[in-house]
């Protein structure tokens, strides 16, 4: 996923031009050459959508492969991509924080909502609210949101290693916290250390042992 200039203050929608060209690279594992290269912005069009950003950020596909979900700069929201098609199918608004600032250059690098992951079965969705300020479970099906969980500026959002919860990032409270997919609930918070951002998921043999400080 490519996002363009995101450090510039020329956020107003008429200056999205300014920000370069955003694309989704289709790579091949073996060789590494190109294999695809998808411009949203043409797909944004053609659903109604000349309003959003083309600039992806976070995206999941489902179990299968047949959908992806997506994030674009300064949208408090996430897309349906249909692959087989390739066109956008749906796309769900989620609630703004009243609280967060609608002037864009005080958003972190044109982020709005930036991090996103998908339950196991496919089932939900998980969608960090960055500048507004929560995480919430989105049924797949409808593409509504569960409950809203307060989190301070959640960066980015994985899956738990047994495939029951949502992992986010919370930036500005230097946690890690997890939300279960079944009942949207946040279920554990733990302190990290600064500034949080991307979380992985990593395994440890039970007999692991750091290494000497």
């Amino acid at each position: 996923m490519s996002i363009g200039e995101v450090n510039t203050d020329l956020d107003a929608p008429w200056l999205d031009w300014t920000k370069g060209d955003r694309r989704i690279t289709v790579a091949d594992t073996t060789t590494f050459g190109v294999v695809k290269v998808i411009d949203m912005r043409s797909r944004l069009d053609a659903a109604g959508r000349r309003d959003l950003s083309d600039a992806v950020r976070p995206a999941v596909f489902t179990p299968d492969g047949s959908r992806l979900y997506f994030q674009v700069s300064f949208f408090n929201g996430l897309v349906e991509y249909d692959v087989a098609t390739d066109r956008i199918t749906r796309v769900a608004t989620l609630p703004k924080n009243p609280a967060t600032s609608e002037d864009r250059t005080t958003w972190v690098n044109d982020s709005r909502h930036h991090g996103l992951s998908v339950s196991p079965d496919g089932a939900r969705l998980c969608v960090a609210g960055t500048m507004d300020d929560y995480a919430t479970v989105v049924d797949r099906a409808t593409l509504r949101e569960g409950a809203l969980v307060p989190a301070s500026k959640p960066y980015w959002a994985t899956v738990s290693g047994d495939g029951r919860d949502c992992v986010i990032s919370e930036s500005g409270a230097d946690r890690v916290t997890a939300i279960s997919f079944a009942t949207g609930q946040k279920v554990a918070s733990v302190p990290v250390g600064d500034h949080p951002q991307r979380v992985r998921i990593g395994h440890l043999p039970l007999d692991w042992t750091p290494p000497a400080g």
